[in-house]
């Protein structure tokens, strides 16, 4: 049976939404148009009852949603994709890769990053400088004609993401509905690779003509700010209307090219790894120098 959320539920998400436009990083500077969080929109969010193959599907959320956050439109293509595809910083456009089209950093330090979603040190090399972004794949017409979701490798494993995960229909010029399904098991499947922790935000890349906008959502809005892979998995649907968008930035109206899906690598629970302010820094190494001075006295 399909449930609506109470108006003090409805109010709290609308809060968690604004939070998130108020503290996400800012984005990039637009080298066309800029976006609107309301070109793309949640209409639907469903829940499996449980963690295993024949978990049922519940309603959670009907209305009108807009993106958390957005960026672009910016001209070109929105390559380049990942290669080793986990998170780590320079590897793809979202952790602040280099453009192929035009050989500049769109994300200097990351997509999206906000003191809730905060870099991390996924690779272990001892920098907090990984954005966390994974690409799941991209929806796109084949050249057969017909259109579909093709799944991305994610650290070398193709049996992570499957091609049921993503579908889009297409009503108009940049206009249509889109669905982010994944299946109730997904979460044990990527435990190997990201450990106790699922991701906690996705992001759609919309691509017409010669320009590409970025959407990001969160699940946060929905009680999951730092989902465990023994959560039930969520679901979600909406629509889009990025036409004005991506005409403005320099897609002339052409029709869509296609949608890239990534979601997020959360840091673990708990985990504090954000880079300290410059001035933190400084007030650290002034006890430090404080403290050996009153050992030397005190000597």
């Amino acid at each position: 049976m399909k449930k609506t959320l109470s108006p003090a539920r409805k109010l709290l998400l609308a809060g968690g939404l604004l939070s998130l436009s108020v503290h996400a990083s800012a984005a990039p500077t637009s080298t066309a148009a800029p976006c609107g969080t309301t070109d793309v929109e949640i209409t639907q969010v469903s829940q499996y009852s449980g963690t295993t193959s024949n978990a049922t599907l519940n309603t959670i959320y009907n209305g009108n949603m807009a993106a958390a956050a957005c960026a672009g439109a910016f001209s070109g293509n929105d390559g380049f994709y990942p290669s080793t595809n986990l998170g780590y910083a320079g590897d793809g456009l979202l952790n602040g890769g280099i453009q192929n089209q035009s050989g500049a950093t769109l994300f200097p330090g990351g997509a999206f990053i906000t003191p809730q979603s905060p870099l991390q040190d996924l690779d272990k090399n001892g920098q907090v400088n990984d954005p966390g972004w994974i690409m799941l794949g991209k929806f796109e017409q084949g050249n057969n004609g017909s259109w579909g979701f093709t799944p991305s490798t994610v650290g070398g494993s193709s049996a992570i993401v499957l091609s049921s995960f993503f579908t889009a229909t297409i009503t108009g010029q940049g206009t249509g509905t889109w669905s982010f399904t994944p299946d109730a098991t997904v979460a044990q499947r990527t435990s190997s690779l990201l450990g106790r922790n699922y991701f906690d935000q996705f992001a759609l890349v919309f691509k017409a003509g010669n320009a590409f906008s970025v959407y990001d959502f969160t699940p946060a809005e929905f009680g999951m700010t730092a989902p465990k892979v023994t959560d039930p998995v969520m679901n979600w649907s909406g629509t889009y209307d990025v036409s004005d968008t991506l005409k403005n930035g320099g897609g002339g109206g052409a029709g869509l090219s296609h949608i890239s899906l990534w979601v997020r690598d959360p840091a673990p629970t708990g985990q504090t790894s954000q880079v300290p302010e410059p001035s933190t820094l400084a007030l650290v190494g002034l006890s430090a120098v404080t403290l050996i001075r009153s050992r030397r006295k005190a000597a």
